[in-house]
C-alpha cells in the first residue's frame, strides 16, 4: 500500500516539476518602454494687460487696459487653431492743438498657432513650458468715438483755420468717423505657456495688430496703417487631457545561455568600436549610418568568436533624464534588432543604456549615439576600424 501511494505521489509531482523547469527557462523581456503621447484637445484662455497705440505722445500717455479671450483646438504637438476676442479701449493724442481722446473697440479674429518649442526641440507631450507663435486676421468693431468728435468740433470753433486757408492735411482728424466702424485687422504675435497642473497653464503674450488709417481718426504719415499692440498675461484651461502615457509591454521569451567562452569584458579590453549616430529625439537608424553597420556585420561574420556590446546614450542638453533614458534604450534596441535581422545570434549581443548619465563626447550632438564595442578574443589588441 505504501509503495502504491509513493508511486502516485511521484506521478502527480512530475507535471509540477516540468512546469517549474519550463518557467525557469523563460524570462520577461521589455518589448516597449512607456511612451508619452499627445491627445488632441480644446482649450480656453483668458488674458489681461496693457495696450499701446502708436501716436503723437509719450509712451505712457498712449497706454490703455486690454483684455483677450481665446478658444482653440490643438491638432497635434505642433499646430493649432484658435479664435480670439480682444479689445476694450484705445487711446491717442493730437499734438497741436493738444487733444487727448479714447474710444472703445472689440476685435474678433481667427489665428493659426505653432508650438516653436516642440518644433525645434523635439516632440515631448509632457513638456512643461512652450514658446508659441501665431498669425491671423479679423475685424475690429470700433464705437464710442465721442472724444474725437468733440475735439474736432472744438478745433473748428476756435477757428484755427479760415475758409480761405483751409488745408485738410493740417486738420487734426482728417479721417474722423462717427457712431461706429468696422476695420479689417492683420495680427501676429508670440507667447509663452508654463503648465502648473495637468489641465492648467499660466503664460504671457505680446501681439501686434495692423489696421486701416481710419482706426485712430487721424491721417498717418504718408497715409500709413495704424498699429495697436498688446502685452498680456493670463491663464489657460485645457478641456480634457492633453497627453497620456502608455504602459510598458513585456514578452515571455526563452532564456538562451551564452557560450561559456564568450564572457563580457571591461570596455578597456575592446578590440574596436563603431559609433552609430541618431537625430535628436529619434531612434531610427539613418541611411548614412548603414555603411558602418555593414562593415561591422562583415567583421562579425568573419570572426565567429567576436561579440558586440551596445551602449545607448542621449544628449544631456535636450529632453530630461526620463526621456533620455528611454531614447538610449530604444537606440541600443534598434541596433540590436538590425544586427539580429542580419543574422547575428542574440547571445553575441549585449545591450546597455546610459541615458544622459554619461556623455562620451564633448560635442552634445555626438552623444545621440549607440556605441558598438567589439571584443574579439582572437584579436584582443585594440585596433583601428575603417568605416
Amino acid at each position: 500500500m505504501r509503495k502504491i501511494l509513493f508511486l502516485l505521489t511521484l506521478l502527480l509531482s512530475v507535471p509540477f516539476v516540468a512546469n517549474a523547469q519550463q518557467e525557469a527557462q523563460t524570462e520577461q523581456r521589455l518589448v516597449s518602454v512607456p511612451r508619452s503621447f499627445f491627445v488632441p484637445h480644446w482649450y480656453v484662455k483668458a488674458q489681461g494687460g496693457a495696450a499701446y497705440d502708436v501716436g503723437e505722445a509719450k509712451f505712457s500717455q498712449l497706454l490703455s487696459p486690454g483684455l483677450q479671450l481665446a478658444m482653440g483646438y490643438k491638432f497635434n504637438e505642433y499646430f493649432g487653431l484658435r479664435g480670439t476676442v480682444s479689445g476694450l479701449w484705445a487711446r491717442n493724442r493730437y499734438s497741436y492743438p493738444e487733444s487727448k481722446y479714447q474710444w472703445n473697440f472689440i476685435q474678433p479674429s481667427l489665428e493659426a498657432e505653432v508650438d516653436l518649442t516642440q518644433l525645434f526641440l523635439g516632440r515631448d507631450p509632457e513638456r512643461l513650458s512652450s514658446l508659441y507663435a501665431f498669425v491671423g486676421a479679423g475685424a475690429a468693431y470700433s464705437f464710442n468715438n465721442d472724444d474725437a468728435v468733440e475735439a474736432n468740433e472744438a478745433y473748428h470753433q476756435k477757428k484755427y483755420y479760415t475758409m480761405y486757408t483751409y488745408d485738410p492735411h493740417t486738420e487734426p482728424f482728417q479721417k474722423l468717423w462717427r457712431d461706429s466702424r468696422w476695420n479689417p485687422v492683420v495680427r501676429a504675435g508670440i507667447g509663452f505657456d508654463y503648465r502648473i497642473a495637468d489641465e492648467i497653464s499660466i503664460g504671457a503674450e505680446v501681439n501686434a495688430n495692423m489696421l486701416p488709417d481710419h482706426f485712430n481718426s487721424k491721417l498717418g504719415k504718408n497715409d500709413n496703417k495704424d498699429w495697436h499692440f498688446n502685452a498680456l498675461v493670463g491663464i489657460k484651461f485645457n478641456i480634457g487631457r492633453s497627453h497620456g502615457r502608455t504602459e510598458p509591454v513585456y514578452e515571455t521569451a526563452p532564456v538562451v545561455e551564452p557560450a561559456k567562452e564568450f564572457v563580457d569584458v571591461p570596455i578597456e579590453q575592446i578590440s574596436f568600436n563603431v559609433n552609430v549616430y541618431f537625430v535628436i529625439n529619434q531612434s531610427i537608424i539613418r541611411a548614412n549610418q548603414m555603411g558602418k553597420l555593414s562593415r561591422l556585420l562583415q567583421y562579425l561574420a568573419e570572426h565567429p568568436r567576436a561579440f558586440v556590446r551596445l551602449s545607448g546614450y542621449a544628449d544631456r542638453e535636450t529632453g530630461n533624464p526620463t526621456i533620455n533614458m528611454r531614447l538610449s534604450i530604444e537606440r541600443s534596441q534598434a541596433v540590436s534588432k538590425y544586427l539580429q535581422d542580419a543574422g547575428v545570434a542574440e547571445w553575441r549581443i549585449r545591450r546597455f543604456a546610459k541615458g544622459d548619465l554619461v556623455q562620451p563626447f564633448d560635442i552634445p550632438e555626438e552623444n545621440r549615439v549607440c556605441i558598438c564595442y567589439v571584443y574579439d578574443p582572437d584579436n584582443p589588441t585594440p585596433q583601428s576600424f575603417d568605416y
